[in-house]
């Protein structure tokens, strides 16, 4: 492995936690632009609270998988 792969992987990495960051403030505006408040409750349960999810257990990933690449083992 080349002495630019880790720095090259983390810069991925850190794109992929600010694009996941900004898609999770996406879905919290897509919510709260809703007509109603019923509506917005439905968005909430039914979009955002399972892809919030997501995004966060990628995000949680990511991070984990940044820290193993500078551990040093």
């Amino acid at each position: 492995m080349n002495p630019a792969s880790p720095f090259a992987l983390a810069f991925l990495g850190l794109l992929f936690c600010i694009g996941d960051v900004a898609l999770l403030g996406c879905l919290l505006t897509w919510q709260e632009r809703a007509a109603t408040l019923t509506l917005r409750r439905r968005r909430g349960v039914r979009g955002v609270l399972p892809a919030a999810a997501l995004l966060l257990a990628l995000l949680l990933l990511a991070f984990t998988q940044m820290l193993l690449l500078w551990s040093g083992r």
